[in-house]
């Protein structure tokens, strides 16, 4: 008669739930925060020439994280590492424009752009 497999389900729970307890990079613990290690940049896009908020503008933070902008020209992007970034903001018919700053962990970044045709 084979015997009933108890450890099996014990020792795969263990294995599951070990970097959970102990907060280790990867596992979305308490004892790490995920965004401890990043920050959010923020603002609004306008039309240089008239103050309008410009609606559909692109920004890039980094060449990996982008936003667009919504109809009140505003953008939001999360995620931001750490450190010293570099964004460009471009628009159709708009000369591109480029940005840099230095974000921590946690912070906001209000970054406001005026674009000009």
């Amino acid at each position: 008669m084979p015997r009933p497999r108890v450890l099996a389900p014990l020792w795969f729970a263990l294995v599951l739930l070990t970097p959970a307890l102990f907060g280790l990079p990867g596992c979305n613990s308490p004892a790490v925060p995920p965004q401890a290690n990043y920050a959010t940049i923020y603002g609004t896009i306008y039309d240089g020439a008239t103050g309008k908020p410009l609606a559909g503008a692109s920004i890039v933070v980094d060449q990996v994280l982008s936003a667009t902008s919504g109809a009140d020209g505003t953008y939001t992007i999360s995620g931001v590492p750490i450190g010293p970034f570099t964004a460009q903001t471009s628009s159709s018919g708009y000369q591109p424009h480029p940005d840099s700053g230095t974000v921590g962990a946690g912070d906001r970044y209000l970054l406001n752009v005026s674009l000009y045709k």
